[in-house]
């Protein structure tokens, strides 16, 4: 068996969303803070089901490539939060009213918690900039 490879595990996730938009010629919903808080929910959705999957099927192989699989994906889901922050306006506020708070705030802090762990503590006040702007409340 080949060893598993980091940077190409989770290729077919990385692209899914983007390519499709682009091969459908509409690139300009990728600026659009709603789609791309979207991509970051189901991007860490779409991580805990295949890490969970390469635990079970290749417990050893995967071991030794997990932190570096981790840590490409997230820093991937990171840079959508860039991507939010680069076109901010006043849209930003629908993502708090469009997706149920709660599973935003998990999002968000499932991603500072993971950069926090690291020491990457910039990637942090990133993210908490986001949970300060929409103001969570979870009960």
């Amino acid at each position: 068996m080949q060893p598993l490879d980091k940077n190409t595990l989770f290729s077919i996730f990385e692209s899914g969303d983007e390519e499709i938009y682009k091969e459908n010629g509409i690139e300009e919903v990728l600026k659009n803070p709603y789609v791309l808080m979207g991509m970051v929910m189901q991007g860490l959705q779409n991580y805990f089901l295949m890490d969970l999957m390469y635990k079970r099927n290749f417990p050893e192989e995967y071991k030794k490539a997990a932190k570096g699989v981790k840590y490409t994906y997230f820093c991937k889901l990171y840079s959508y939060l860039l991507r939010i922050e680069d076109h901010q306006d006043n849209s930003m506020y629908t993502i708090g009213e469009a997706y149920d708070k709660e599973d935003v705030f998990i999002a968000l802090d499932t991603l500072r918690n993971y950069f926090e762990g690291i020491e990457e503590y910039e990637k942090c006040a990133v993210i908490k900039r986001f949970i300060d702007l929409l103001d969570f409340k979870v009960a």
